[in-house]
């Protein structure tokens, strides 16, 4: 709990300092998955609107410009390392190619629909342009849902943090619970996941 006030403390006195551009690298961190809460981020740009240090049109684009970038930098980073990464040494990560495949197959199929979804869920949305990369995705679809989702997301709690004004952190307080738990439902989904896996694994040795 100290390092996350921490870090949100740190955040705050970055964007302070720095305004705009401050705000702007502050979300291009969280979207390439450097742990920063670009719901605080938002929400104090909102504040600052409010009281008039910047401009409230200003804060939602650097933030979606931010955002945006750090999603398409995470992107790049999955389209061209990771999978030949994980075609390669995928095994020892528990990934095989069939699974890699499967993988295609769903972003194929519904991926943006995953990308937009996960963008607007605090805690994960870092983690969604990853394995669309990863997955390769028409990028022109990446950007566009991404995009759309970004300016929900930055519009949305820079318009809080604008009409709470001096009481701008309860977003922080009020989101917490819900990050957390989106957290956990994420590593129950991979322990899951790895569960299933070991357990193909012998169903298939059993049939040889």
């Amino acid at each position: 709990m100290h390092i996350i006030q921490a870090v949100t403390h740190w955040v705050i006195d970055f964007i302070y300092r720095l305004g705009y551009v401050g705000l702007t690298l502050g979300m291009f961190g969280q979207a390439v998955g450097v742990p920063l809460p670009s719901e605080v981020m938002m929400s104090f740009g909102g504040y600052l609107a409010f009281a008039r240090d910047l401009t409230l049109p200003l804060v939602i684009a650097a933030g979606t410009f931010g955002d945006t970038a750090g999603a398409l930098a995470a992107y790049a980073i999955g389209y061209y390392g990771g999978r030949p990464f994980l075609v390669r040494f995928g095994r020892l990560f528990f990934v095989r190619q069939h699974e890699i495949d499967r993988a295609d197959r769903f972003f194929e199929s519904h991926g943006v629909k995953a990308v937009f979804v996960c963008k607007l869920l605090p805690g994960i949305r870092a983690f969604a342009s990853f394995p669309a990369g990863v997955t390769r995705m028409p990028l022109v679809q990446f950007v566009l849902y991404t995009l759309a989702a970004s300016i929900i997301w930055c519009t949305g709690f820079a318009f809080i943090g604008f009409t709470l004004g001096k009481h701008w952190d309860r977003v922080s307080h009020y989101l917490r619970p819900i990050s957390i738990a989106l957290l956990a439902l994420l590593v129950v989904a991979v322990i899951v996941w790895l569960v299933l896996h070991f357990a193909e694994r012998a169903r298939a040795r059993a049939r040889r």
